[in-house]
């Protein structure tokens, strides 16, 4: 039962309520016009006096059970009110509960992926710094090796250079040698 039923169920209880109040008055008239009635009837007085008292014990008695009744209905239905505000008070605080437990295990979810996600991104930026420090040393080693074989390569081009200037010396004294030769005859 909701908050409106709960209303709603309060509303009935005060209508019922007048309608006891409304019904007490009129069992005090019907008590009161019998009452009237006796005392002007036609009847000797002692009579008259005994049917009064009866009456009135009768009329007592029964104000007497309806306002038992009435107080019964009363105390039931503050005790059922009661009752279902309890429950609608322990169903709101069960349903704020499940909503704070779920928001928790949101927020732990939330908290995780951010945690994957900086362990990947972290990961991810030792990943390229090695990449950086192997191409580094890569490029040192390149580097190396070039000026190595750049020196080689220079000593090999000095060695062919004198062995070609060499060449050329020989070749230049042959073709001198050749060229006195050929003055000679002429």
């Amino acid at each position: 039962m909701g908050l409106f039923d709960y209303l709603e169920e309060k509303r009935n209880e005060a209508a019922r309520r007048r309608r006891i109040k409304e019904a007490s008055k009129i069992a005090t008239g019907i008590a009161l016009g019998a009452l009237g009635g006796i005392l002007f009837a036609p009847q000797e007085g002692k009579k008259t006096r005994q049917e009064i008292v009866e009456k009135s014990k009768e009329a007592a008695e029964q104000a007497k059970e309806a306002a038992l009744d009435a107080r019964d209905t009363v105390e039931f239905k503050a005790y059922q009110a009661g009752e279902q505000a309890k429950k609608t008070y322990s169903d709101l605080r069960n349903i704020a509960m499940d909503k704070k437990l779920q928001f928790d295990e949101d927020v732990e979810v939330a908290k995780a992926k951010a945690d994957a996600i900086g362990d990947v991104l972290k990961s991810g930026a030792e990943d390229i710094k090695k990449d950086v420090d192997k191409t580094t040393e890569n490029v040192k080693d390149t580097a190396k090796d070039a000026k190595e074989d750049l020196k080689d390569a220079a000593n090999e081009a000095g060695k062919d250079i004198k062995k070609s200037s060499e060449n050329i010396k020989e070749t230049v004294k042959d073709t001198s040698k050749k060229v006195e030769k050929e003055n000679k005859k002429y």
